[in-house]
């Protein structure tokens, strides 16, 4: 099984390298792809930790453009004293709209799971394979220092899972940007079930035109099928992403 789980993970982050290779060959034909490539890792002091490495193409203008997004996942998590992992590669094909200060996306995809625990606690994609619906949007004010709000969240049908993200930001600076994160997530079904909520201070730093990373220091709260009561725990989670042009 351990062998199976590493081979699918392989061919996943494969396909991944392979896309992201494919975009800049595609881009002197359609000059206004804009691809960009973003990782992270969370961990927390329950001996959680997430890992996703992803990919997204859109158009870059104004109005409504079809987008890809693939990122494979890996979920290390205590089950009740056993260690446990999952990986994941989940695709997903949609539709964007954007305007000058604000925009929104809608899509759909597969996810497909080497794991089957519908309630793993931290799956941001869900514990087990199936379809997945996927809803995003943003917004940015006016004025000399604009704030920023963005909006992600996910079902996975297969497991029944949600996961939410909220994350506001102001600037200071030129470079640099600090908010806050609200994370809720949780599913399951046949008897394997989860929740957690997250929230914490952001902060994010543009180190080029096209590369940035990002912190989140915070406090998260789980409860899962088999606990004695909600687990809390610190939580750190480090970001980056890169636009080549």
């Amino acid at each position: 099984m351990k062998v199976k789980s590493r081979r699918t993970a392989l061919l996943a982050i494969g396909a991944l390298a392979g896309s992201i290779a494919i975009v800049p060959a595609a881009h002197g034909q359609l000059s206004r792809i804009h691809p960009s490539v973003y990782g992270s890792a969370d961990l927390d002091t329950q001996d959680s930790q997430f890992y996703l490495l992803g990919m997204y193409a859109g158009l870059s203008r104004l109005g409504w453009s079809p987008y890809l997004n693939m990122n494979v996942y890996r979920l290390e998590y205590d089950d009740n004293g056993v260690n446990r992992d999952l990986q994941a590669f989940s695709p997903t094909l949609g539709l964007a709209y954007a305007g000058r200060r604000s925009g929104f996306s809608l899509g759909g995809g597969y996810t497909w799971s080497d794991s089957d625990d519908p309630g793993a606690p931290g799956a941001e994609g869900g514990g087990s394979s199936g379809l997945h619906a996927a809803v995003g949007a943003y917004r940015t004010q006016t004025g000399d220092r604009p704030s920023r709000t963005q909006f992600l969240s996910n079902y996975n049908l297969g497991s029944r899972y949600l996961w939410t993200r909220v994350r506001h930001s102001i600037p200071m600076g030129d470079r640099m940007r600090v908010g806050a994160e609200l994370v809720g997530q949780g599913g399951g079904k046949d008897g394997s079930y989860s929740n957690s909520l997250k929230v914490g201070p952001t902060i994010e730093y543009q180190w080029t035109d096209n590369f940035r990373t990002g912190a989140v220091i915070g406090y998260k709260s789980t409860n899962r099928t088999g606990f004695d009561g909600r687990e809390n725990a610190a939580y750190l989670k480090l970001e980056f992403s890169f636009s080549p042009y």
